[in-house]
């Protein structure tokens, strides 16, 4: 009986007895297409599969945060400049000072 678990996206899959893995009774996790572990224990290869998965999708979160942070900086600055155009307009507008 063949047994896949695929992250297709990140090129990882843990699969038993496949056409792509030997038909020995163990879990083999691969990553792109390669053999990296061979286990008994199927935990223990979708661990592995979770960490390598977790590790491919770094660069893609830190990208996330940084953009998130800018429109962050960009909201808070749109805010304060529509505040003061409140504050300038009950005072007359920028630059008139009372007399």
């Amino acid at each position: 009986m063949a047994y896949v678990r695929a992250a297709l996206k990140y090129g990882l899959s843990v699969e038993k007895g496949t056409d792509r893995v030997p038909d020995d009774g163990r879990y083999h996790f691969l990553v792109d297409g390669e053999i990296v572990l061979s286990t008994t224990v199927e935990a223990l290869a979708l661990v592995e599969m979770e960490e390598v998965k977790a590790t491919r999708q770094a660069p893609g979160r830190e990208l996330l945060q940084r953009e998130r942070a800018a429109l962050d900086v960009r909201t808070f600055r749109a805010a304060n400049y529509t505040e003061k155009q409140g504050r300038d307009q009950k005072k007359g507008g920028r630059g008139i000072g009372r007399r």
